[in-house]
């Protein structure tokens, strides 16, 4: 007699996940990658599937024929909590190149990007830092891999070295890329200090493959990153006893309020998150949360990784706070603890734009006035 081999009496029927959900996630996965296929991106935010789309917004071509002719339109599409927001334009008949679309699609976002009034940001520093925006992606998108990776190196080296200088770190920038880059530690100088490099570097690429959105956890885990080997005692911990800044007689809140301190923050973030402009919300992130101090030990480093995490989830360029700047944005971010930003966004404006010039991606132009 023959047995029938089958489940346990009782036993739950895993359930099957569709074919299409796996397809889509698969699709999804690959959306992801910074040279993302404008079909796809059209596809996944037009189907079932724009609640697994990792984008918050789009723009696509697309043709339709009515009465034999075919109707050439630009479609951009903007997420608005679980629903996607439509708007087309017409942009003429016939076959059109697709250099005339891109520059169309160009013309078409930032004349979206300038309609919209914004707290801080006037019309015409929108329109900079979207064009910022588009510089920074149009120039490394088209270096080849290995040259994207030499110059992601050199840019997050210098970023290193910078953000840790500001807080004290004697490492030089040719120090901070021996540590960093090829393990060597130079004469002279502290475990801390070598810690404090090889750390941060660690906290970049963590930033970088993280999917995930800010959180209290996220902000937890960054802190201890930065800490590691340094004091694992208060790693990734908040404080518990007062904190000062030499020379300053700025006073942040009691310890015990600092965990709904930061609760509050994030909430306040996922709720500004489509009222405010990218740049705003990531600076103002930024400097709220220093405000609250929340550790013992690296709330600068940790405060500006996080402005520039959030810019990076909103695909701006990352942005190198110069250790010579050290004097201007102190003040600007004093001046934000009164909750008084303008001045800290207006720096950080600026300062990208700088970046990029040090960097040839864009063309310097003398003075910065445009972004002020």
């Amino acid at each position: 007699m023959g047995y029938v081999v089958g489940r346990p009496q009782g036993a739950r029927r895993k359930k099957e996940v569709p074919k299409e959900i796996k397809f889509q996630k698969k699709l999804i996965g690959t959306c992801r990658d910074r040279r993302k296929s404008e079909d796809l991106l059209m596809w996944a935010q037009n189907s079932k599937a724009y609640k697994l789309c990792p984008h918050s917004k789009c723009m696509y071509h697309e043709t339709r024929k009515e009465k034999g002719k075919l109707q050439n339109y630009l479609i951009s599409n903007q997420r608005k909590g679980n629903r996607w927001v439509k708007q087309s334009r017409f942009i003429g008949y016939g076959k059109i190149s697709g250099q005339k679309i891109h520059q169309l699609k160009k013309k078409f976002e930032m004349d979206l990007i300038s309609s919209k009034k914004y707290l801080y940001l006037t019309k015409s520093q929108v329109l900079e830092l979207e064009k910022l925006r588009q510089a920074y992606f149009e120039k490394t998108n088209a270096l080849s891999k290995e040259e994207f990776e030499q110059f992601e190196n050199s840019y997050f080296t210098e970023l290193t070295y910078n953000s840790n200088s500001i807080e004290g770190n004697s490492l030089s920038l040719e120090e901070t890329s021996l540590v960093i880059n090829e393990g060597l530690v130079p004469k002279g100088k502290t475990l801390r200090e070598i810690y404090e490099a090889k750390n941060h570097a660690q906290a970049i690429k963590f930033l970088q493959s993280c999917t995930k959105d800010v959180d209290e956890a996220l902000i937890l885990k960054l802190h201890s990153i930065i800490l590691n080997n340094i004091s694992e005692r208060f790693a990734g911990r908040y404080r518990e006893g007062t904190v000062r800044i030499f020379g300053s007689d700025v006073r942040f809140p009691d310890a015990e309020k600092v965990p709904q301190l930061v609760r509050n923050l994030v909430y306040w973030y996922k709720e500004h998150k489509n009222e405010y402009h990218p740049f705003e919300l990531a600076v103002i992130f930024s400097t709220k949360l220093v405000s609250i101090h929340p550790f013992v030990d690296g709330n600068g480093r940790i405060s500006r990784l996080l402005m520039n995490f959030i810019l990076q989830r909103n695909k701006f360029p990352w942005i190198n706070v110069y250790t010579k700047q050290r004097a201007e944005y102190l003040q600007a971010v004093r001046k934000g603890n009164d909750g008084e930003y303008l001045l800290v966004i207006n720096f950080m404006a600026k300062t990208l734009k700088e970046n990029l010039e040090s960097f040839r991606l864009i063309q310097k132009r003398g003075n910065h006035d445009s972004i002020h």
